[in-house]
């Protein structure tokens, strides 16, 4: 799919209410045609906001909406040295075939009293464990958890230990984007309660700072 497709002009609306009030100067990371960025313009007017985008099309289009884009894949970006105030990355590191670099380059470009906002898909979402349980299947698709670009995959402690090793203090995790729940499966998340509360989303939400 090129850059003008719909995979590139989601918004992630769901993600603003992480980004704090007082940030200055935002890098998005994989910024694609530049609808988040363009909402946080919107949500805290006078915030400078910078992506970054290797497609081409889509970074086109993105620059229209950023105050600055960078078309160029992420190990080759050249960025100045805590710089932003936040860094977010909506869905991106299950695309990167090795996490570390891009966490690495997070850090150095983050203010010391930055923050990392970021989402992640969540393969232990319960109708993709369903799935393989009871079905054992597990089908690759064109969006949505197993998305077929994606090579790694996250629960919430996977996520967790990944940015603690990266020498990132996890603020904040939780489950976005839930989906309603027929009766059958309302009844076992309340029987199980907080076993399964993760579970029942298919992306979550972290809000982390260096350390």
């Amino acid at each position: 799919m090129d850059g003008s497709g719909v995979y590139y002009a989601q918004q992630r609306p769901e993600m603003l209410q992480f980004i704090p009030k007082d940030a200055k100067r935002l890098l998005d990371i994989g910024c694609g045609e530049g609808g988040f960025g363009g909402g946080v313009k919107q949500h805290l007017p006078g915030c400078e906001v910078w992506g970054v985008e290797p497609f081409k099309d889509a970074a086109q289009v993105a620059a229209s909406r950023c105050d600055k884009v960078v078309n160029a894949p992420l190990d080759q970006v050249e960025l100045p040295d805590a710089h932003f105030d936040v860094v977010t990355m909506n869905d991106v590191l299950e695309h990167l075939p090795y996490s570390e670099p891009a966490l690495a380059m997070v850090r150095r470009v983050l203010r010391p009293d930055g923050r990392l906002v970021m989402s992640l898909p969540n393969v232990a979402f319960y109708l993709n464990v369903r799935d393989l349980v009871f079905k054992n299947a597990w089908e690759y698709q064109d969006f949505g958890v197993l998305d077929r670009t994606h090579l790694r995959f996250f629960t919430q402690h996977s996520a967790v230990r990944l940015l603690e090793a990266n020498q990132f203090e996890v603020l904040s995790i939780q489950g976005i984007n839930a989906h309603k729940l027929k009766p059958h499966w309302a009844a076992l998340f309340a029987l199980f309660g907080g076993l399964m509360k993760p579970m029942r989303c298919p992306q979550f939400a972290i809000v982390a700072k260096p350390i």
